[in-house]
């Protein structure tokens, strides 16, 4: 009998852990999260079983996993269709394949059974933001959509066993607003991106200043602020003197620039910038700008000084603790102000190289890829063998 008992035991398979990606389709978590996913297959993970849920749509969807296809899932995108595929086929999956953790890298977490471990990496300033200018700019219907969205993801949250955080900030306010422990969020600085290069930098156009904003035209990134920006910059008298580089498509900001065609004339619309050719971007920039009202890390602060590139970014809190002194702030709503601090770089009024400096010195602080994951994996493993959730 203790021979039968111990062959079936033999048996059994290695527990697995499900890595959770089905919440990123876009913006800067893609980026972080195909960094994830190019080091997690090269890592040994003794007793265990890998398995992914990636989107079925975006930049992750295409990515070509070096595991079989019955250790994946892609994940419906059309809000119904998940969550009946939430509830269904992939609790089919976590219990046939034995998953015991899930670690989602980027969201509010999956739905799972006492018998399951769940570790969240959160990255949702918009749950803890509730004083955020960016309700008060947002049409009614959308700021009751956004509401809901927030309240059912704070559920989630508060089913989770672990929550991740890149922030202290962060962690205050998630605790605080979804009514979390202090003790179960923890903090986990992110990784700069292997995408971008740190090079020396020359700038070959002395009469015209790029800004780049990298980022979508939703609400809270406040790129509907730029004609009105463009206008003033125009009236100050250095038209043909600046330039905005930006990341998504013209028609996001059709309405607000017709009429303007003085101040259109100063976009470079590129449309959205795959991950691996960040790079070609910065190269073309001289200023990286983000008027975000909301932000949990961005990933454009370490890749602007990880590339030498200033910062100018919205007075925030968030931004204040991440970048400190490598970065010149502005009211991301008050276009005078911005106008102001553009000028300053356009007319060499700036202290470029003080900026660059301290932007170094906060990128030496931050672990690397390779060691953010090789700790993410201890704690993972630590959960497989029934010692709680981090260590």
């Amino acid at each position: 009998m203790r021979r039968a008992a111990n062959t079936k035991a033999a048996a059994m398979p290695a527990p697995g852990i499900l890595f959770d990606f089905s919440g990123i389709r876009t913006g800067g978590g893609v980026q972080l999260a195909l960094n994830f996913l190019d080091s997690v297959p090269a890592r040994e993970w003794p007793g265990a079983r890998l398995f992914f849920l990636l989107p079925d749509s975006g930049e992750l969807a295409h990515y070509p996993l070096k595991v079989p296809t019955s250790h994946q899932l892609r994940c419906p995108s059309q809000v119904l269709r998940r969550a009946w595929f939430e509830r269904t086929v992939l609790q089919s999956f976590i219990r046939r394949n034995g998953i015991t953790v899930i670690k989602t890298l980027f969201g509010a977490g999956l739905p799972h059974g006492p018998e399951v471990k769940s570790v969240v990496g959160v990255a949702y300033p918009i749950i803890c933001y509730p004083e955020s200018p960016y309700w008060r700019y947002l049409p009614w219907r959308a700021a009751v959509r956004q509401r809901i969205k927030n309240a059912a993801r704070r559920r989630r949250l508060l089913a989770a066993d672990r929550i991740i955080v890149e922030t202290s900030v962060m962690q205050r306010r998630v605790a605080a607003h979804c009514g979390l422990e202090m003790t179960k969020v923890e903090v986990l600085p992110p990784a700069p991106s292997d995408y971008v290069r740190g090079s020396p930098r020359e700038r070959a156009d002395r009469e015209r200043v790029t800004f780049l904003f990298l980022s979508g035209a939703s609400p809270h990134k406040n790129l509907w602020r730029l004609p009105a920006v463009a206008n003033r910059l125009i009236d100050a008298g250095v038209a043909g003197r600046f330039r905005f580089l930006i990341s998504c498509e013209s028609a996001s900001l059709a309405s607000e620039l017709d009429g303007h065609p003085m101040a259109a004339a100063h976009f470079d619309f590129r449309g959205a910038v795959a991950s691996r050719d960040i790079q070609n971007v910065y190269d073309e920039a001289d200023v990286l700008v983000n008027l975000s009202d909301l932000e949990s890390y961005s990933n454009n602060y370490m890749e602007a000084w990880k590339a030498n590139v200033p910062l100018l970014v919205s007075d925030r809190d968030f931004a204040r603790e991440i970048c400190g002194d490598s970065a010149f702030y502005c009211e991301p709503h008050d276009v005078a102000q911005i106008a102001a601090r553009m000028l300053a770089f356009v007319q060499g009024e700036v202290e470029l190289e003080r900026l660059v400096a301290n932007g170094k010195k906060r990128l030496q602080a931050l672990a690397s890829q390779e060691v953010r994951a090789d700790r993410i994996r201890a704690m993972l493993l630590s959960c497989v063998a029934g010692e709680g959730v981090w260590s």
